[in-house]
């Protein structure tokens, strides 16, 4: 009798649909929503399971709900390995304190609001445009208290920027990273001359990342309109946090922020030095081409003077007086 052979994948497919016949079960669980690489998760605050939802369904992310369901299981593939994790497939959802959710989204249309009406300062274009017009810019960094995440963004910064690092003066500023701590801080900031702004924080779970600023830090920063940029977490998840829906730009660590930073003054500074060398060199080509000039037109005045006055000079005053002296000379000669 021959062997019957199998893949690798077959062998996983079939655990897969095993575990998922015998895996399943109807389940009732409370938690917090929240979006993670755009997937609906349920956390609650230790630990998240993934969320599978019909399309016409949207869950409330930030609200506390009630979910009844069915706890499956989700096959991944991650280059050649597959992964299988628990799932609740959602059959219906109730928001457990629904006043406090109404209240909740109607903050996030007012904030919404005022954004749409906020000039919004791209890292590029604002940093290149504060170089050109400044010798030095001023850029202020709010971080946690005894945070050190500052060192991790001005290294990365001093590494990309090289001999240009003095084109920026950073300014620190430690701050609770609550709500009303940080829209304090961002007040402060704006108060004191800075021409931008970074928020800083390290690594986090995202519930921790969620919990930095919120309502008022967003109204701090549309009533001190300047530009202000967030680099908060160790992961390239994006709206961990209310901040980044006021944030002109956003980076997924410190680091990344100081480097880009870095590499955007170094490129602005050797451009400059670049035009500025060439407007020497076409400076010093004008002054060249100048005295060029200055020097024929001398050379044309004296070839002119030959030509046209010498041999009237010569005519009026030496011939004249020669023929006048000879002249008298014959008269004083004459019998």
């Amino acid at each position: 009798m021959a062997e019957s052979w199998v893949k690798p994948s077959d062998i996983v497919k079939k655990l897969s649909d095993h575990v998922s016949s015998s895996f399943v079960f109807p389940i009732k669980v409370r938690g917090t929503v929240i979006l993670d690489k755009g997937y609906y998760k349920l956390t609650d605050g230790k630990a998240g399971i993934t969320l599978n939802i019909e399309k016409a369904l949207e869950l409330p992310v930030g609200a506390e709900v009630e979910i009844e369901g069915v706890l499956g299981v989700n096959l991944f593939y991650k280059e050649d390995t597959a992964i299988l994790y628990p799932a609740i497939n959602v059959n219906s959802y109730k928001v457990l304190d629904e006043e406090k959710e109404r209240e909740f989204q109607k903050r996030v249309s007012e904030v919404e609001t005022l954004l749409r009406n906020r000039t919004h300062y791209g890292f590029w274009e604002t940093f290149s445009r504060l170089l050109k017009e400044k010798k030095t810019v001023k850029v202020g960094l709010i971080h946690g208290n005894s945070a050190q995440v500052w060192q991790d963004f001005m290294s990365a910064f001093r590494s990309a920027a090289g001999e240009y690092a003095d084109r920026i003066e950073f300014v620190r500023f430690e701050s609770s990273l609550s709500d009303e701590g940080l829209a304090r801080t961002i007040e402060k900031v704006a108060n004191s001359g800075v021409h931008a702004v970074f928020l800083l924080r390290g690594g986090g779970s995202k519930e921790e990342l969620a919990r930095i600023g919120g309502f008022e830090s967003i109204k701090a920063i549309i009533r001190a309109d300047i530009p202000f940029y967030i680099a908060i977490g160790h992961s390239f998840d994006r709206m961990v946090s209310l901040m980044e829906k006021a944030a002109d730009g956003n980076s997924a660590t410190p680091s990344i922020a100081g480097q880009e930073l870095g590499k955007l003054v170094r490129v602005v500074s050797e451009n400059e030095s670049l035009r500025d060398g060439a407007k020497r060199r076409q400076a010093k080509e004008s002054n060249f081409v100048l005295e060029l000039v200055v020097r024929l037109l001398i050379i044309g005045f004296l070839l002119f003077f030959g030509i046209k006055v010498m041999p009237y000079l010569f005519k009026e005053f030496v011939l004249k007086d020669f023929s006048e002296r000879t002249e008298t000379k014959i008269k004083n000669h004459q019998p």
